[in-house]
């Protein structure tokens, strides 16, 4: 995530395309993941096929038979064993993976199929990703210095700051990454100055979800349902703008949590929880 995932400063818009580079992110290693428990979930089936049958040594002639082998006892505490060449059904647990991982693909590919919602909703506009106004600067933004005397400065704990977009000496956004299971979260505040927060958000509309974060509106993309690594995300509008002053949003970004996503906004806007 340094670096904002390779992005430049060179525009105005690039502190708002975060988001949707993270999520792709995200799905990449969603589908790293799923690649490793599948091959996980054929583990059991392919251990038996890959046992040499053994070669078999003639026994020495004897004038008694060789013992029948007892029968193994049955219940719930018998072991399958295989005979050489015999192929054994996947364990239990390993055919779970396997089902969770059919589970997870085919969710993702009937929410790709669906068209995108772009349009108003609330007080938000959804944009193509990529695109919107953000927040305009006549010459190329540039990193900026001193987040910490920006009213944008946040502190959460164990919070990385990545990157500060500067205009002109105004600091205009502040993005940090901050540590959360394994892909950890992305969290940023920043100016606006449309009527209608634009947002680039990439999900069909039914994921898409107006709520309220410390009494203010907010907007919340649903994970998909049933996917091992997906992105979900909040955007709070924290103040509206004003002939005064630019409007201020707050963004969290994590990995199937909606509620640690909004958690992390709260504490962002200081929101006593």
């Amino acid at each position: 995530m340094k670096s904002f995932l390779g992005r430049s400063l060179n525009s105005s818009r690039w502190w708002l395309a975060v988001p949707a580079a993270v999520a792709v992110a995200l799905v990449a290693v969603g589908i790293a993941l799923a690649a490793y428990f599948a091959s996980e979930a054929t583990d059991g089936s392919s251990v038996a096929q890959e046992t040499e049958e053994p070669t078999a040594t003639a026994p020495a002639a004897t004038t008694e038979p060789s013992p029948e082998p007892s029968a193994a006892p049955g219940g719930a505490g018998a072991e399958a064993t295989a005979t050489p060449g015999e192929v054994l059904p996947p364990s239990p647990v390993s055919q779970g993976k396997g089902d969770a991982v059919e589970r997870a693909k085919q969710a993702t590919e009937a929410d790709r199929v669906k068209p995108r919602f772009r349009g108003e909703l609330g007080d938000f506009v959804i944009v193509e990703p990529h695109t919107g106004t953000g927040y305009p600067c006549p010459e190329p933004a540039q990193p900026g210095t001193n987040p910490e005397r920006s009213e944008l400065y946040f502190s959460l704990p164990g919070a990385v700051i990545e990157g500060v977009g500067s205009c002109q000496g105004t600091i205009f956004s502040i993005t940090a990454s901050v540590p959360d299971g394994v892909t950890g979260a992305m969290v940023g505040r920043g100016y606006f100055l449309t009527p209608k927060l634009e947002e680039p958000f990439d999900a069909p509309a039914e994921r898409l979800k107006l709520i309220t974060v410390g009494g203010k509106p907010a907007l919340a993309e649903v994970p998909i349902p049933d996917c091992m690594v997906c992105p979900s995300q909040v955007v709070v509008i924290e103040r509206f703008p004003s002939e005064a002053a630019p409007g201020i949003t707050v963004w969290a970004l994590t990995t199937n949590d909606l509620d640690k996503a909004i958690a992390l906004a709260e504490q962002i806007m200081g929101v006593q929880q």
